[in-house]
């Protein structure tokens, strides 16, 4: 298709591919030097007056790049400072592999012809760099994608996962419901069937994900996670009062299967986890039913305030 207008950014890198290539194909043809760059006549000679401005500094006839295109045909001299035909730098290169490393890491199910093309790609731009980097990969794609697969197919994954704190690499069983980044990391937060509460795993900490994932236990919709094992879920009664999406997916909701102020039916399968999760929503989760959580509830909220008051936690300036 023949562009009858260009952007200025597109205007720039036509004229730094325009002067190797006429310098290859002098006598060219207008015409023929048009279709050559998808451009109409027009726009190729506006192109060819703003390199007659171009050359070296002085900007003297002896520094300028001399064009002749009045019969017709192109020919170029005295442009040996641009005869170089343009490059990707070694930041763009470097950014280019990273990104064809992802696609052919990250993506499951790619059609074979697109992943020969991605890698004999790679293969040419890895020629081009060398050995002046070396491309790690910040979190682990490949446990990434299946995890995202979990959580598109509401499944639970088991992962071996390695605790700084222990200093050790345990098998879990968790059921993911989301990634979130925070700093430099990317997390994945997630019911631990080994804890038995949601917890966040770290993903470059996840040493290896089982590919084959496992059912999981009594996942509708309005369950907030899965089942830890030889534990059976309680029913609570809820409202959301906001409409905050972050408290409506915590419950394994979507926004749209919230109406603000409406009692909602829940199952939890650990009532402290469902009492954190009001404390933390600032009141957009008000917990109904059963007693048992608005009691620790409100003992929590006692209990804090009652630091607040004793000074064991200094205000905020702003409360003060």
């Amino acid at each position: 298709m023949v562009k009858k207008t260009s952007t200025p950014i597109e205007q720039t890198a036509r004229l730094l591919d325009l002067v190797p290539f006429l310098l290859t194909h002098q006598g060219i043809a207008l015409e023929d030097l048009a279709k050559q760059f998808g451009v109409t006549q027009e726009v190729i000679l506006d192109d060819l007056n703003t390199l007659w401005m171009c050359g070296l500094p002085g900007y003297t006839p002896l520094e300028l790049i001399d064009l002749e295109f009045d019969s017709g045909y192109v020919t170029i001299r005295n442009a040996d400072p641009l005869a170089k035909v343009r490059a990707l730098g070694g930041s763009e290169m470097v950014a280019l592999a990273l990104g064809l490393d992802l696609l052919l890491n990250g993506l499951e199910g790619l059609p074979p012809e697109v992943t020969d093309r991605i890698v004999q790609l790679s293969e040419r731009v890895r020629s081009v760099i060398g050995s002046q980097i070396t491309i790690t990969e910040a979190a682990q794609t490949q446990v990434r994608a299946v995890i995202d697969r979990a959580i598109a197919e509401r499944a639970n994954v088991s992962i071996a996962y390695f605790s700084p704190q222990r200093d050790e690499v345990k098998e879990r069983i968790i059921s993911p419901f989301g990634f979130f980044t925070e700093g430099s990391f990317e997390y994945v937060e997630a019911f631990c069937d080994l804890a038995g509460a949601t917890r966040t795993f770290r993903l470059d900490r996840i040493n290896s994900v089982s590919s084959d994932l496992l059912p999981r236990v009594n996942s509708s919709s309005k369950e907030s996670v899965s089942s830890p094992k030889n534990s059976q879920p309680q029913s609570t009664k809820a409202r959301i009062m906001r409409g905050d999406r972050w408290t409506a997916e915590s419950l394994g909701l979507s926004p749209g299967q919230v109406t603000i102020g409406e009692s909602i039916s829940l199952s939890a399968y650990s009532l402290d986890w469902l009492a954190r999760t009001a404390l933390g929503s600032c009141g957009d989760l008000v917990i109904d039913s059963p007693d048992e959580i608005r009691r620790s509830i409100v003992q929590s909220v006692e209990s804090t305030l009652a630091l607040y008051e004793e000074g064991a936690i200094p205000l905020a300036p702003t409360l003060r």
